[in-house]
């Protein structure tokens, strides 16, 4: 990891005392407040008075800053290359038509979403954390209502890597407690004070029994259906030799105790896609323009790095515009392939030191909320209301809605993947991704074989890696890498003091709506003269792997 400091954060990234000050730069604006006014109208004499800005993809960190920017008093204009706003915050509703590139770099069809109406599923973001204070902000001030996320409950199911078995979480925790209790307890003398302390601590902490053994535990779950006539007896235990063998952690299986993740978080209710919707809707209402269909094809620095001028196509006819500051949320793997003019060198290198994670989601409906189990019988095998289900097997992961619980059907993130698992998945055609799919859900339900429980023809994928103007997930920003340290400072820094990077993808959040708006909120604060255009000498490399997949 990068920087010379000694405190590690919750990823593991250490932090110096100037990355944190970067960090708590960071916090930047929530709106018009900070200047000591309320409400939408734009005051006289504001900063931005009559200065023109051009803001450069319409995601969440473009969309956050040409809010702020037109709150303070800039005429924005805001330029997206497709046809639709949100960049990766991208919900998947009936009729919507899916992109991505071929093998000769064009655009082509991949899926016609066909969930029943009022369905949906997110293909990006698709959870907010309580400490994402930025995020919640804009939803509490924009009136977008939120419900709990469920990250993980009891009854998800594990597939280990190495064992062709099936497992639900709660023996897996719980077991796996109790045998690691249970051996301590066998390491412990009766010469410290302490230990009597301690031999109590394992006893609740693994369920062991007044010898210091463990025989399975009713955390676990129960042998039986509980009977009025009979006292429910404990599923016997998983053999420890049988838990570590499955190498059942390497499915991510300890993500959701993170501190990014936690057990339970919230989502907007009906899509993601409401958020950008809704900064959208208000950055209109503070007066900025959004322009779809808008793609950048050049882009020039103006003499003495004051103002900027690029060329865009829109459909078939080719404008210039002209501003005195331009915010680019278009991602480093797209911006090189636009041709710059006047832009510095290490400018240049630092677009090309970092790649972008390949990542790819599928989604299914479900004719039946066969999961959440029937509610008439007493079978315990179900009972699924949220959660991941983790496995070795390709897809990695599989996500229960937390939304409409006891309603007739639902969607299913029937994958998420990463790295070569997503170059393998998004390699495939279409069809091929969701053949795939069906296999690595057969193992966690065999209900996945009906193919009229759960269809093809209303299942779909994405491989963000191939999606036009997007090209991956997120920034791969590795620490040990001095390159990307770097590029990741140089990227902080505007062009002159015209040219400004923004978005998750030189944030300390890579792959975060939070940490979107937290890079929105630095170059607003860097344009309004309140943040230095330099970045601090020594900063702290994001760790894109630890903060986007967990640590495993």
């Amino acid at each position: 990891m990068t920087g010379r400091g000694t405190q590690r954060h919750a990823a593991g990234a250490p932090v110096d005392d100037s990355a944190k000050a970067l960090r708590h730069a960071m916090s930047g604006l929530s709106g018009p407040e900070a200047t000591g006014w309320t409400g939408t109208v734009r005051p006289a004499g504001t900063p931005g008075a009559n200065a023109k800005v051009l803001v450069l993809g319409a995601g969440v960190a473009g969309l956050t800053a040409a809010y702020e920017l037109s709150m303070h008093g800039y005429r924005v204009t805001v330029l997206e290359a497709q046809d639709r706003i949100g960049g990766r915050n991208r919900t998947a509703r009936h009729g919507d038509q899916l992109y991505e590139l071929d093998e000769h770099g064009t655009p082509a069809p991949t899926h016609h979403c066909e969930f029943d109406e009022g369905l949906y599923l997110n293909l990006g973001p698709g959870r907010i954390p309580y400490h994402h204070r930025r995020v919640l902000k804009y939803c509490r001030d924009f009136h977008v209502a939120l419900e709990p996320y469920v990250m993980e409950s009891t009854a998800n199911r594990v597939r280990p890597p190495h064992a062709e078995v099936t497992w639900p979480n709660r023996r897996v925790a719980n077991d796996t407690r109790g045998h690691l209790a249970a051996k301590l307890t066998e390491t412990l003398s009766g010469r410290d004070a302490f230990t009597g302390e301690l031999r109590d601590l394992l006893r609740v902490f693994g369920a062991l029994d007044a010898n210091g053994k463990y025989r399975g535990s009713t955390r676990s779950g129960y042998l039986d259906s509980p009977e009025i006539a009979e006292w429910p007896a404990p599923a016997p235990p998983l053999s420890f030799e049988d838990l570590v063998h499955s190498g059942f952690w390497k499915t991510r299986f300890y993500q959701p105790v993170d501190y990014l993740w936690q057990a339970t978080m919230f989502q907007p209710v009906g899509g993601m896609d409401h958020i950008v919707k809704a900064l959208a809707r208000e950055a209109k209402r503070a007066g900025a323009k959004i322009v779809l269909g808008a793609e950048v094809r050049e882009i020039e620095i103006g003499p003495g790095g004051l103002a900027v001028s690029l060329k865009y196509r829109k459909g078939d006819d080719e404008f210039q515009a002209d501003a005195r500051y331009c915010v680019s949320n278009i991602p480093a793997p797209v911006l090189r392939k636009i041709k710059l003019t006047r832009f510095s060198d290490p400018f240049e290198q630092a677009l090309r030191a970092v790649e972008f994670e390949k990542t790819c989601k599928v989604g299914w409906q479900a004719n039946r909320r066969f999961w959440e189990g029937d509610l008439g019988g007493c079978d315990d095998t179900e009972g699924i209301y949220g959660g991941i289900s983790w496995t070795g097997h390709n897809i990695t992961q599989m996500w229960y809605p937390s939304n409409d619980y006891f309603s007739a059907k639902g969607t299913l993130t029937g994958a998420y993947n990463f790295g070569t698992a997503a170059e393998t998945l998004g390699k495939l055609t279409p069809q091929k991704r969701l053949q795939l799919a069906r296999e690595g859900a057969v193992q966690l339900h065999p209900e996945f074989k009906n193919k009229d429980l759960v269809p093809d023809k209303q299942g779909i994928s994405i491989a963000w890696h191939k999606v036009p103007y997007q090209l991956g997930g997120w920034a791969a920003w590795k620490p040990q890498q001095p390159s990307h340290k770097k590029a990741y400072k140089q990227l902080l820094q505007p062009e002159g003091t015209a040219f400004f990077v923004t978005g998750d993808q030189i944030s300390p959040l890579p792959g975060w709506q939070e940490g979107a708006m937290m890079s929105a909120h630095y170059v607003v604060q860097q344009i309004l003269g309140v943040m230095p255009l330099t970045a601090p000498e020594e900063i702290a490399v994001p760790d894109s792997v630890a903060l986007t997949q967990g640590l495993f």
